[in-house]
């Protein structure tokens, strides 16, 4: 009877085992609000090309910028979705992308700040 059991336990533990190592592996997709505040906003002609670039980069979905003209700054709200990271070498949004293209379009950089969105 104990060897029985012994035959019954082995193969409950492994399928255990492998379902925990499964979803450890499959990547799960995450949704994440960036809001940058910056300023040395003139005029509302570079804040299309702004917006354009910040939407072609990797996970982008949602680009909006809120311009507050008489005081010459703004606010980008960047929606990205992607899945977790699976491998090291792998290519992803990243944050400086979008501080690299605020100066870039000749604007100053203030405030980043981060949500986790729930999907």
């Amino acid at each position: 009877m104990m060897t029985f059991l012994r035959f019954l336990l082995v193969p409950i533990v492994v399928m255990v085992f492998s379902i925990n190592t499964l979803a450890q592996t499959q990547p799960k997709l995450i949704k994440t609000k960036y809001s940058y505040t910056f300023s040395g906003v003139n005029s509302t002609s570079n804040i299309e090309g702004l917006t354009n670039e910040i939407t072609n980069l990797k996970g982008v979905t949602t680009c909006k910028p809120i311009l507050k003209l008489e005081q010459n700054t703004g606010q980008l709200i960047v929606i990205v979705e992607e899945y977790t990271r699976s491998s090291e070498g792998e290519d992803m949004f990243e944050p400086t992308d979008l501080k690299k293209i605020i100066i870039k379009n000749g604007l100053v950089p203030n405030e980043l700040t981060t949500e986790q969105l729930i999907k």
